[in-house]
């Protein structure tokens, strides 16, 4: 090349292009240059006089399969890459949100109803507070049991908000209704993500026998619809639970697919993606 040597030229081009397979063909026969060539400009192969063509064919051919394994591994560690930083990006978002849930264990709002609704109960109904403390007791053991895991069965799943259910139901009676659309349960999703979706209902919405709140879980195609009639409360409890925007984030961490929300004809629904069963 004109204005560098031979060397200088494959230092070049290794500089700019690592993965680029570098050979001599040559009849020039200066042992310094080929040496110099081979160190500093790292080159594969050295081919002299005379030439032959199955040799350089094979010798081709093994090039071409070098630099495709060198590509191929280069894709590999981009990817490798890629999946280390999501499952941290994972494990920090779960960690995330165990916090989240391990703080909805003590809302205060919610233990304070709960605690009055026991107190009414021992006065007028000693057996129905026994079976109160008990429900209430195995929520919070499924809290401890489920909060630390990734993904449980939507089944488990039903188990836990029907143990919930009956908490508020004792206190809002048959003015709070779930309604249950399911036709396959064989699916998995993050614990307590229907908790908090009904939760969310409970919280912002008046129940009384004038506006009785009624939610429904609907499956879908491939998604579950958590859906409720709307009638705000004019000044809603303040949030203490996952949210919907932190069940977002898992979903996308999990899926690359988000949650979504929509109020329409006085009704607020949220459709999750629906993860089937390994």
């Amino acid at each position: 090349m004109p204005g560098m040597t031979g060397v200088e030229f494959f230092e070049k081009v290794q500089s700019a292009y690592p993965n680029i397979i570098r050979m001599i063909l040559t009849g020039y026969s200066d042992m310094q240059a080929i040496v110099d060539a081979i160190n500093k400009g790292k080159i594969y192969y050295y081919i002299t006089k005379p030439w032959k063509f199955e040799e350089l064919k094979v010798i081709l051919d093994n090039a071409l399969e070098t630099y495709t394994l060198r590509i191929k591994n280069e894709q590999l560690e981009v990817e490798k890459k890629e999946l280390l930083f999501k499952t941290l990006q994972q494990e920090k978002e779960h960690l995330a949100s165990q916090y989240e849930i391990l703080k909805n264990q003590i809302n205060p709002h919610f233990l304070f109803n709960c605690l009055n609704t026991l107190a009414s109960l021992i006065v007028s109904d000693q057996q129905g507070a026994v079976r109160f403390t008990t429900r209430f007791a195995k929520m919070y053991r499924n809290l401890l049991e489920y909060g630390n895991q990734q993904l449980i069965s939507l089944e488990k799943e039903l188990e836990l908000i029907d143990t919930y259910l009956f908490l508020q139901k004792i206190r809002f009676g048959n003015h709070l209704s779930i309604q249950k659309e399911i036709a396959n349960t064989r699916y998995v999703l993050p614990p307590f993500s229907l908790q908090l979706l009904i939760e969310n209902a409970i919280k912002h919405n008046v129940i009384s026998e004038e506006n009785p709140l009624k939610i429904i879980i609907k499956s879908g195609i491939d998604t579950l619809e958590v859906s409720n009639t709307i009638a705000l409360r004019p000044s809603a409890e303040s949030s203490t639970g996952i949210g919907l925007a932190n069940l977002n984030q898992r979903y996308l961490l999990l899926l690359s697919k988000g949650i979504v929300c929509t109020m329409e004809d006085g009704v607020f629904k949220v459709s999750i993606p629906l993860i089937p069963e390994a």
